[in-house]
């Protein structure tokens, strides 16, 4: 009886365990492609940065996003099933252009977002954890940086977001707009933080 107390202990405080029960503590997020409507800029730009972005929010000790390419509703909700996720987050991106130009000082301030976002992405704990979050980080940043090229003063961003559960329940559908304070304005960013910020809220209910 003692022998298999010592054992069982052992076993639950073995590494190998305490990799299972990580693993099953982590939630995994399956990303559907974005839907887009962009009066500037590159589309396929734009569903990059959300991606990308959406990625390193969503990436952490107990999240794990994973990024689909279906692009039809039907197909997306059947590979998300496919890939066994809990979570499926469909998103909708509007981008309004309300002038033209553009600046150098502007692209100096996205430069400066693009800094702080690599920023917060380095401050894992663990060795893996940092070397993946400095990863998707520095995509995330670097997406947002060049996406920040097609905004303009006063344009108009609009995030909606929808996130459901395998069986298609809705947990959260929000919408978010901002407006660019000025040429290369990265608005993007701090709309897809709170977005994150939310689903992690409903996700730990």
């Amino acid at each position: 009886m003692l022998h298999h107390m010592t054992l069982s202990l052992a076993l639950l405080l073995s590494p190998r365990h305490a990799e299972v029960v990580r693993a099953t503590d982590t939630t995994r997020i399956c990303l559907a492609p974005a839907s887009v409507e962009a009066s500037v800029g590159d589309a396929s730009a734009a569903s990059s940065a959300l991606r990308d972005l959406f990625t390193s929010f969503l990436t952490g000790p107990s999240l794990k996003p994973q990024a689909l390419t279906a692009r039809l509703a039907s197909q997306v909700r059947e590979e998300a099933k496919q890939a066994a996720c809990p979570y499926l987050l469909l998103t909708t991106f509007k981008h309004e252009h309300k002038r033209s130009g553009g600046s150098l000082l502007g692209r100096m301030a996205t430069s400066a977002a693009q800094q702080g976002v690599w920023e917060a992405g380095a401050t894992s704990s663990s060795t893996a954890g940092r070397i993946a979050g400095e990863a998707a980080y520095g995509a995330a940043s670097q997406a947002a940086y060049n996406y920040a090229y097609n905004v303009h003063n006063k344009d108009e961003i609009t995030l909606t977001y929808r996130l459901e559960t395998s069986d298609g329940r809705v947990v959260i559908e929000k919408t978010a707009k901002r407006k660019a304070k000025s040429d290369g304005d990265d608005v993007l960013t701090p709309m897809v933080q709170e977005a994150a910020e939310a689903i992690v809220g409903v996700t730990r209910k």
